[in-house]
């Protein structure tokens, strides 16, 4: 859902808590609009760091829309509701490689600028002992990862699941969530009935200490390092505005906002004769889209 950010107590108490931490002058091509499509799991850090940057570009404002990144893309590539977007900052590779291939992003724009990991996340409440992967195929109940056809972080799960071996049982106990705060609210000791653990971010994990408690932190080497890159797009209509807010997110100002908050520096994917190893079933799932896109605008 697409809100207009209003400064909150919270992210103003983070941003200003870093005292000597200051964004760079206002100038007056950044004053303005920046409307920006957000992986889900950054809800939350991404404003702090919009309000630190406001400390000095008080002309500016934002409109943050946060989502699975995969059903993000799709919405650039098809032009649904996507009209105002002025940067793209998904998790993965994948995304921005289809947007970049498609020529949907401005030149030059384009960053890697924070990093994270997976845990494996129970209910407060919950009782089951995980202390590695496999304990997983014990639960008497379901697991729940976002969809990996456009969840990133369902692909990076479905890695863990496969480099350890359990990809083929642990299918029949899946539930698939519409992004990574859809996964955290339904392992959530307020609504879950039918879930005994969940594989997030482990910021995401962070975020509701009172919800869910991180029950394991699977090897980073089982799965690929997850990047989260921004970049403006070539459809902005507040070009200046954009690559200076762009330019900050990857400043070491704003990536103490956002290590606050449990995030770390960004570690690249390593190749494989595919591209990336996250693209995967999502990257494939991708170009499909971006095929079907070019055909509707060519009927169009």
């Amino acid at each position: 859902m697409k809100k207009r950010h209003k400064l909150g107590l919270a992210s103003a108490s983070i941003a200003l808590g870093f005292g000597g931490i200051q964004a760079k002058p206002a100038q007056a091509a950044t004053v303005g609009a920046v409307d920006i499509y957000a992986a889900a799991s950054l809800n939350g850090s991404l404003q702090a760091v919009e309000d630190l940057y406001k400390l000095s570009n008080p002309g500016a404002t934002f409109t943050n829309t946060f989502g699975a990144s995969g059903t993000l893309v799709n919405k650039i590539l098809t032009g649904s509701d996507t009209a105002n977007i002025d940067i793209f900052f998904p998790v993965s590779e994948a995304p921005l490689d289809t947007l970049q291939s498609n020529g949907k992003l401005v030149a030059g724009t384009r960053q890697d600028v924070l990093g994270n990991t997976l845990a494996v996340i129970e209910p407060t409440n919950g009782t089951v002992p995980i202390s590695k992967p496999q304990d997983l195929l014990t639960l008497t109940r379901q697991v729940a990862i976002g969809d990996p056809a456009v969840v990133p972080a369902g692909q990076f799960a479905q890695q863990l699941f496969r480099n350890s071996g359990i990809y083929d049982q642990i299918q029949p106990k899946l539930v698939f969530g519409t992004d990574v705060r859809d996964v955290l609210t339904k392992v959530s000791s307020l609504t879950n009935d039918s879930i005994d653990a969940g594989v997030v971010y482990r910021t995401d994990a962070l975020t509701q200490p009172n919800l869910v408690k991180i029950a394991y932190e699977p090897p980073t080497n089982l799965y690929s390092p997850i990047v989260y890159g921004s970049a403006v797009l070539a459809q902005s209509q507040n070009l200046n505005a954009a690559r200076d807010f762009n330019s900050f997110l990857g400043s070491p100002q704003a990536f103490s906002v956002f290590q606050s908050f449990g995030f770390s520096k960004p570690v690249p994917e390593p190749l494989t004769i595919g591209g990336t190893i996250a693209a995967g079933i999502f990257g494939a799932a991708m170009k499909r889209k971006a095929a079907k896109a070019k055909a509707k605008a060519a009927v169009n």
